[in-house]
């Protein structure tokens, strides 16, 4: 049984450390920034289910296209009640409707001068880890840019 479970331990921080070396290479190949642990100061969240997480990691934050974009990977809450998710966080002035035809599922709350685009927690969730596959992650972060038909706010 011990065997069992630092298998599994093992490949469960495998996984984390092959999705963080992926987040790496996509934030090079978009030139964005790779920020680790740390939300830019300028991001907001209150008012979102992400006002209050309780761990941050992946982030990465750049401007592809004239568009201010932070993504990350968090968990909201603690203990058995705690749920993941990755999170996009875009500033006021562009664009999201592509991204949101791209996924009927996505939410997106307003924060400040944010816009925060997520997967809502589900009651049942077939996706047991909550966070994006770094593929969707990338096709998302490719669908912002700037909305010429109104001005920036």
């Amino acid at each position: 049984m011990m065997g069992v479970a630092l298998a599994v331990v093992i490949a469960l921080y495998l996984g984390e450390r092959q999705r963080e070396a992926a987040i790496r290479a996509l934030a090079i190949r978009l030139g964005f920034h790779y920020l680790g642990n740390a939300l830019p100061r300028s991001l907001t969240l209150s008012g979102t289910p992400f006002d209050r997480t309780s761990k941050v990691w992946n982030v990465i934050d750049g401007e592809p296209r004239g568009v201010r974009i932070v993504a990350f990977d968090c968990r909201v809450g603690v203990g058995k009640g705690s749920w993941r998710r990755s999170v996009i966080a875009v500033e006021s002035g562009a664009d999201l409707l592509r991204a949101v035809r791209f996924n009927h599922e996505m939410a997106i709350d307003s924060a400040g001068k944010w816009k925060i685009l997520y997967r809502p927690r589900a009651s049942v969730n077939f996706r047991i880890a909550g966070l994006m596959p770094v593929e969707e992650l990338e096709a998302y972060l490719n669908t912002f840019a700037v909305d010429t038909a109104r001005p920036s706010q």
